[in-house]
């Protein structure tokens, strides 16, 4: 069975100058992970503490970060199962959690060719559509 991906992407204006927590914080707006609800920015810590510890090569269960957080495990549960269904996160030994590849710019490159897989997909139905319509291409 194929795992359904739920991807939002917006057009974000970046940090002017380099900052770590600046571009991480840009990052996940710009995936849309970030909601106006999360006022005490429980995302970001949740998030910045998978790709600390997934560099490291250090997974980390749900309940670790809590703890480390000061969280429910609740929230940071909640905050996972997003990042899992973007397509960022996934459950590594255990219930241990990781960024998808050793790095940010990798997780991003395995996003990318899902995104291009999946709208390679609905290109082609797209064109079937149109070919059983009758529509035909303009330019």
């Amino acid at each position: 069975m194929e795992r359904k991906r739920k991807i939002l992407l917006q057009e974000v204006q970046p940090p002017q100058r380099p900052d770590e927590e600046r571009d991480i914080e840009w990052l996940c707006h710009s995936l849309g992970l970030f909601t106006k609800k999360d006022a005490d920015k429980s995302a970001f810590k949740v998030f910045r503490i998978l790709v600390d510890s997934s560099m490291k090569g250090e997974p980390k269960t749900s309940a670790e970060i809590a703890e480390e957080l000061d969280l429910a495990r609740g929230t940071v549960l909640f905050h996972m199962k997003k990042f899992a269904s973007s397509g960022l996160v996934r459950q590594a030994s255990g219930r241990r959690y990781v960024l998808r590849e050793s790095c940010l710019e990798d997780t991003l490159d395995d996003m990318m060719r899902d995104m291009e897989r999946m709208f390679e997909r609905m290109k082609r139905v797209a064109a079937e559509i149109d070919k059983e319509m009758g529509f035909e291409k303009r330019w």
